[in-house]
Formats: structure tokens, sequence, C-alpha cells
């Protein structure tokens, strides 16, 4: 089976299943953003059916560099993931962590290019409050879904505008987008 048949498999597991995840459409954007920054250490925060963390992991590899660490705080939504890295031949390049994103990422020591944020919604105020020292100078930080779940993000917006953080709201998909933070 190849990468897109791959990806469509995936694709249809997390429809049938009515399990949110990003679009082929978010998918790519973000993979061409990894492509033009080059990207060699990546964080995400939200594995959840592990689509996303595949894609991005498919890049990484694609441009020989190096990893993408991923906290997920379900069990059940780790442990598939883990089965799914493998039959994508991409575990060697991820570091998978089951845990408290909010716990664990002040005892994460390594520094990061891009930050995906695809955690709970009402969290990502705090997430990016966590990432921002984690995140290299002119790093990206990717918050996912601020358009349609808007409402449960308004400490996040307040965040922003107070500590005047530059950022664009990109529409990606019909109904949603994602916040672009460059630090």
């Amino acid at each position: 089976m190849n990468e897109k048949e791959f990806l469509e498999e995936l694709k249809n597991h997390w429809i049938k299943n009515d399990i949110p995840n990003i679009s082929f459409v978010n998918a790519k954007f973000l993979r061409d953003l990894i492509k033009i920054k080059k990207v060699k250490n990546m964080l995400e925060i939200g594995t959840a059916n592990w689509f996303s963390t595949i894609n991005f992991a498919l890049e990484l590899k694609a441009l020989w560099y190096w990893k993408i660490t991923t906290i997920e705080f379900s069990p059940n939504s780790h442990w598939e993931a883990l089965k799914n890295f493998k039959n994508a031949w991409v575990d060697d390049i991820i570091n998978p962590l089951l845990w408290n994103a909010l716990d664990i990422i002040p005892k994460l020591k390594e520094k990061y290019d891009f930050v995906f944020i695809d955690g709970m919604k009402k969290r990502s105020k705090d997430f990016l409050e966590l990432v921002w020292n984690k995140t290299r100078k002119w790093g990206i930080i990717i918050i996912d879904d601020v358009i349609k779940f808007k409402h449960k993000m308004l400490s996040l917006y307040d965040y922003v505008d107070e500590n005047k953080i530059e950022h664009n709201i990109i529409p990606i998909d019909e109904d949603d987008g994602i916040m672009m933070i460059i630090k």
C-alpha cells in the first residue's frame, strides 16, 4: 500500500468512527510549511487518532530531517497511534508520549522549530504559554480550529491580544482555520 492509499484508509476510518481530525487540505498546507521551514524538531499537542502526526512524520522523513514528539492524553488513542505509526513506517522518528500535556511540557528539555497545538480547545492558551519558551526564535506555532471553536478559545484570543503576539488567522478549510504565530 502506498502513502496516498494508507492516508485514505486512515481518513475513511476517522469518518466512519466520527473522529475529528485535520482535513487533507489542512494536512497539505502544514506539510508545505514543514517543507519550506525545513523543520528538524517538531512538537504536537493532541495526537488523537494519529492522522496529523503521520502526515507530519511522512514529510519530515521525506526531507531526511529528524523527529516529532507528540503528546496524547487518551490511552486508547495512544495505543492505536503506536500501531499505526509502525504501519506507516514512521515510528522511528516519532516520540509518542502518553501524558497530560500541561504536566509534561514543562519537563521537556528540547527546543522546537514547529509546534502544532490541537489539544483540548479551552486549554489552547495554556498550551501556548507552555510552549512559548520551548519554541526556537523564528519557529512556527500553529493552533488548529480557531474559527469553528473560537467560543472555546476566548482566553487564547485575549492572551495574544494582551501580550501583543503577532499572529494570523488563516482560513484553511470551508468551515475552519488556524492561528499561525512566528516567534
